[in-house]
């Protein structure tokens, strides 16, 4: 997400009385004293009101609409930022936006109401709207401080194209799902943070066709057996429910990842049912694997996709059949708008 942030209360009102009186000592001088002292009034007034005004707005329109948004992220945005305070600061600005506009138009009509021999006056009126207009952002800075807090976070999150047809990868650490990842991918991996894992997300695109496919890598959730994670983790997996159309999971069928073959089954099997989702199961590792090995991973997994360095694979072709299928299609059809990766 593309957030701007906001400069604290006294650098947003320095720009707005800098470009106010900017703006006004370039208009043209008028004869009539009267005539120059209100229009020049007037300009400062108007500047500097419309800078406050239109910062505020903008932040406002910028900031995604929660009921708009995909489901996965309303659940990515909602675990990230407090979501309740950067509303209420939201708000504030909008109020503040409107009595600023409110302020602006009492003040003009103060400066237009004077009359013959009044304009040593409209001074004190720009003034005096100055120093109303301060009173008013100053109250802002903790809400400042809270939204740029909101901001500074949800630019992190991960660039994910919800429409894009998109496969999860998953498997016991060391099993080698990055290095299937790459295969599988046209480019490196893009990394980005995560809110429900201290590690990083990984996200490849599959090209086949012109059409590009989506394939994420999530350390730390989709790893772990379901009664070892924590409420975080199990929000993340709801976030990903969103997105997944099919399952890649890799299986290492030697003893090199650490966790017996048994073990890896049965997340498998947890990863199906929590999904609902065409899972492929990839046995990894068969350049180095023995020959028992790989028969008891492949007794184990009934149909299973081998990949291994060297080893040819049907792997990618089998990604993309799933991914393409009929259950899919509005959602493949939809991606071919707007890929430019």
């Amino acid at each position: 997400m593309n957030l701007g942030t906001l400069p604290k209360s006294k650098d947003l009102l320095d720009i707005a009385f800098r470009r106010a009186r900017k703006e006004a000592s370039q208009m043209k001088r008028l004869r009539a004293h009267l005539k120059n002292e209100k229009s020049k009034s007037i300009k400062r007034i108007e500047v500097s009101a419309n800078y406050v005004a239109g910062l505020l707005k903008k932040t406002g329109e910028e900031f995604p609409k929660m009921k708009e948004m995909n489901p996965f992220y309303q659940e990515l945005v909602a675990e990230t930022i407090d979501l309740d305070q950067t509303l209420k600061a939201l708000g504030h600005f909008r109020a503040t936006k409107n009595l600023a506009i409110k302020l602006k138009g009492k003040h003009i009509g103060l400066v237009k109401a004077l009359k013959k021999g009044e304009g040593h006056k409209a001074q004190g009126i720009v003034k005096q709207f100055y120093g109303r207009l301060g009173s008013l952002v100053k109250k802002l800075d903790k809400n400042i401080e809270n939204y740029n807090r909101a901001a500074r976070k949800l630019r992190e999150l991960p660039k994910i194209k919800y429409e894009m047809p998109t496969a999860i990868i998953a498997g016991y650490p060391n099993t080698g799902k990055s290095t299937i990842l790459g295969r599988l991918t046209s480019s490196e991996p893009q990394i980005a943070s995560y809110a429900f894992t201290t590690q990083k997300l990984q996200i490849g695109y599959l090209i086949h066709n012109y059409l590009k496919f989506q394939l994420i890598d999530t350390p730390g959730l989709l790893d772990k057996p379901l009664g070892k994670r924590n409420k975080i983790e199990n929000k993340g997996i709801a976030a990903l429910k969103h997105l997944a159309n099919a399952i890649v999971f890799v299986v290492d069928p030697t003893s090199q990842c650490g966790f017996p073959l048994e073990k890896q089954v049965k997340l498998m099997e947890e990863a199906k049912a929590e999904f609902g989702v065409p899972v492929l199961a990839v046995v990894n590792k068969a350049d180095i694997a023995s020959e028992e090995e790989m028969e008891k991973a492949k007794k184990a997994l009934g149909k299973a996709l081998i990949e291994g360095k060297g080893v040819e694979s049907a792997l990618k072709e089998e990604v993309v059949k799933v991914l393409g299928k009929e259950d899919n299609a509005k959602t493949f059809k939809n991606s071919m708008q707007s890929y430019c990766i």
